[in-house]
């Protein structure tokens, strides 16, 4: 009897034994991959601020719980995907245009000496630079030169804008409405932090952009090139190794829309003529130039964003919310990597649709805006296909509006998307199954849309097994 004692024990021992061994394997790889949130180069010893990985890895930023950014199905979430990807760009840029193997943090303090030298030649060449900051976003955005206003000042100047200055009139308080209806304002708050990121986006790959007029640049100095490239992959840099409270009220440049009569060849305004926007930016040196131009340009094709599902007093606490020195910092780090998603589902030669479909994508309410950002944030193969579908129609009517072509006939977002892709020759919808067939799912057939829908109702509904299995579908 003893003998079968100790057995027993032995058996109770062992399986503990198992049992823990396998919770502390568990932990482990729970901690290890808890580690890899950011995926560093390993040819590059370089590191982000950790209060940025920190950030990144609890979500506790702009995007961190944004309803726009799809699930990755993997531990790492998305805004550190985007984060690895950027960081890692902008090391190789900065080591490139500096010619060096390891960045020194006290590179930092060349900035301002970079720039004074860039503004010594730039004064010298001031209206032929403007004029070709101008010429490159008119090209690259589909928008009339006219349109642009352009200015470059010494570095260190005031930037303000005509009519900065003015007393504002005092605003009333916003009056807090039905529990849904500010449920739904918040989701309408992810969706402008959303566009102020591709717009930021946009504006960012425009400091390389000078790289497209290389010869005009050598033609005015063959010095700019090469300074342009040290000080704006510095500039980059800064957003990663500096915290969120060190960054604040840094500017090198500034935009506004302005309204105002055309004017004719010898510049007098028509008055006859109704008055038109004009995208006026103001900056230190040519790359931040560009910059401006880009970002107001993006702000002009996105004006109409709440128009037919938000009143004013609604946009205005919406843009109160999200467009912050906060929101704004965070734009400029993954905004970029969101805005090459964006471009990747369109023909990089189609600026014209480029435009229309940020103008019309900008104007969707913002559950429909999400279900839309999921698809092209993901990376999915049928965003390309949808876009070029989307394109046809357009150009068979280009006055329909985006959520006129993608409505589907009992208004439901997420059918019309699946109808347009059922239409595009995209993965044709299934039949359902009946009651009495036990039909197995295939939901690699699934779209990510539809994937993601699945995932929402699982993880409302606590079914954490169902999440973690469909993940890997995205």
């Amino acid at each position: 009897m003893r003998k079968v004692k100790i057995k027993i024990d032995l058996d109770k021992i062992t399986k503990k034994v198992i049992k823990e061994h396998q919770m502390l394997k568990g932990e482990l790889k729970r901690i290890e991959k808890l580690n890899e949130g950011i995926q560093y180069d390993a040819n590059h010893p370089e590191r982000m601020n950790p209060s940025l990985e920190d950030k990144l890895r609890s979500g506790e930023h702009t995007f961190g719980r944004n309803k726009g950014l799809p699930i990755t199905g993997t531990d790492q979430n998305y805004s550190e995907k985007l984060a690895s990807a950027r960081f890692k760009d902008i090391i190789n840029k900065v080591k490139r245009y500096h010619g060096i193997e390891r960045i020194n943090p006290q590179m930092m303090m060349e900035m301002m000496r970079i720039m004074q030298e860039v503004s010594q030649i730039e004064t010298q060449h001031k209206e032929a630079l403007e004029q070709l900051a101008v010429d490159i976003v008119s090209e690259e955005f589909d928008i009339p030169e006219d349109m642009l206003d352009a200015e470059l000042l010494p570095p260190g100047s005031p930037l303000n804008m005509e009519n900065d200055d003015e007393e504002e009139e005092e605003e009333e308080e916003f009056q807090s409405k039905s529990a849904e209806r500010m449920e739904e304002l918040e989701i309408e708050v992810d969706k402008r932090n959303v566009l102020n990121a591709l717009m930021q986006g946009a504006a960012k790959k425009g400091h390389y952009i000078f790289h497209m007029v290389a010869d005009e640049l050598d033609k005015i100095d063959p010095r700019l090139m090469g300074l342009y490239g040290k000080l704006m992959s510095l500039a980059d840099f800064q957003y990663w190794v500096i915290p969120d409270q060190a960054m604040g009220g840094q500017a090198g440049g500034v935009e506004k829309i302005k309204w105002e009569k055309p004017k004719d060849e010898e510049g007098n305004e028509q008055e006859e003529e109704e008055e038109e926007p004009v995208v006026e930016a103001k900056a230190w040196i040519f790359p931040l130039l560009v910059h401006e131009l880009i970002k107001g340009s993006m702000e002009l094709a996105a004006s109409n964003w709440g128009e037919g599902h938000l009143d004013f007093e609604e946009q205005k606490y919406v843009i109160d919310r999200a467009d912050t020195v906060e929101g704004e910092i965070w734009g400029m780090r993954l905004g970029p990597g969101m805005w090459e998603k964006f471009v990747a589902c369109i023909d990089d030669d189609d600026y014209k649709l480029k435009q229309w479909f940020f103008h019309e994508l900008s104007k969707l309410p913002a559950h429909q805006f999400h279900t839309f950002m999921k698809e092209i944030l993901s990376n999915s193969a049928k965003c390309k296909e949808v876009i070029a579908h989307l394109k046809e129609l357009h150009m068979a009517d280009e006055d329909e509006e985006l959520d006129d072509l993608i409505i589907g006939d009992e208004g439901n977002f997420e059918d019309g998307l699946d109808d347009l892709m059922v239409d595009a020759g995209i993965n044709p919808s299934q039949d359902e199954p009946s009651d009495e067939v036990d039909v197995e799912v295939d939901y690699s057939e699934m779209s990510p849309s539809e994937i993601q829908s699945i995932i929402d109702d699982a993880l409302d509904a606590g079914d954490f097994d169902t999440v973690g299995m469909l993940s890997k579908y995205l």
